[in-house]
């Protein structure tokens, strides 16, 4: 049984090696493609969607489609800057589900570990993909009060919305030149500018962006001071981010604490269990062992609960 076995997680291994190595490299020659062809190839099929929208009579309008609920998976992958397709990024998940699982039965053979295992190794792809989101998320909100004092000090030299975009690609760091970039793209290639950032904020999904969007969509329309409103709402971003850093930093110690307080227990169970498997077999053999790991687990989910409502930011 062991040879079978060890080849099929062999071929496993080389699979997600592959995969992951595919990824990396149309990642990197992503990066040395001329900008202006990578925006091409990410905006034309907006931009045919905006002009199918203007041509035809059905076409929902702009306002009610950046409203339409889209796959949660592409959004996400949308917004971290990941160039997989929701199906894509399932396949990476069993992938790597399969070969934690093959792992575990080499090593404990056919049982609970398997499944334990199978399920760490898909989960995983999923917390990746919520940090890097979460990371270039915050990159993107603390660099958008900037990106408005550009717009701002733009227009009010005598340059339209859209030309104000260029101030941003050009001063402002990525992410927040990568999305405006595409957005300015899409206006060259002919979309209005509503339409434009409407699919910005499709795809970074901020709720800063989508605030600032709302604002430029309704000035642009009925006229006003945009300027002077979007230095406002930048100044207004810049103290509540620095509310939230001071927040963040009083209540380090508590959040520190239950993130500690809750994966400790976890830790040494999984511990005990896979190096010591007789001295706690009985938790999981014994009804009475079942009940004590129900009622740690209720009592730390609780606990974890209350420590992240007391901490938590709104």
């Amino acid at each position: 049984m062991s040879t079978p076995v060890i080849l099929i997680a062999v071929a496993a291994a080389i699979g997600v090696g592959l995969v992951v190595f595919g990824i990396l490299g149309a990642g990197a020659s992503a990066a040395n493609v001329e900008p202006s062809a990578r925006v091409t190839i990410r905006t034309l099929a907006d931009v045919r969607e905006q002009l199918r929208r203007r041509f035809e009579p059905t076409g929902a309008p702009v306002w009610i489609a950046a409203n339409q609920k889209v796959n949660s998976l592409a959004a996400d992958l949308a917004s971290a800057d990941l160039q997989l397709r929701p199906y894509e990024f399932r396949l990476v998940q069993a992938a790597s589900a399969l070969v934690f699982a093959l792992i575990a039965l080499l090593r404990f053979g056919i049982s609970l570990p398997v499944l334990v295992l199978a399920i760490v190794g898909f989960a995983l792809p999923a917390l990746y993909l919520r940090n890097r989101r979460g990371r270039r998320l915050a990159q993107f909100e603390e660099g958008l009060p900037r990106a408005m004092e550009l717009m701002a000090n733009s227009m009010k030299a005598g340059q339209s919305i859209a030309q104000s975009l260029r101030a941003v690609t050009e001063n402002v760091g990525p992410p927040v030149s990568d999305e405006f970039g595409l957005a300015r793209r899409e206006i060259e290639l002919g979309a209005s500018v509503e339409s434009a950032l409407g699919n910005m904020v499709k795809r970074v999904g901020s709720s800063d962006l989508r605030l600032v969007v709302m604002v430029i969509t309704i000035q642009h329309s009925v006229g006003g001071d945009l300027p002077a409103i979007l230095i406002s709402l930048a100044d207004t971003m810049k103290q509540r981010s620095e509310m939230r850093a001071e927040v963040l930093a009083a209540t380090a110690q508590s959040r520190a604490s239950s993130l500690i307080i809750t994966l400790l227990p976890v830790a040494a169970a999984l511990g005990l269990y896979f190096l010591v498997p007789s001295y706690f077999r009985p938790m999981f053999t014994n009804p009475l062992g079942w009940f004590m790991l129900a009622l740690a687990a209720i009592m730390l989910g609780i606990g974890n609960f209350i420590i992240r409502r007391l901490t938590a930011i709104t």
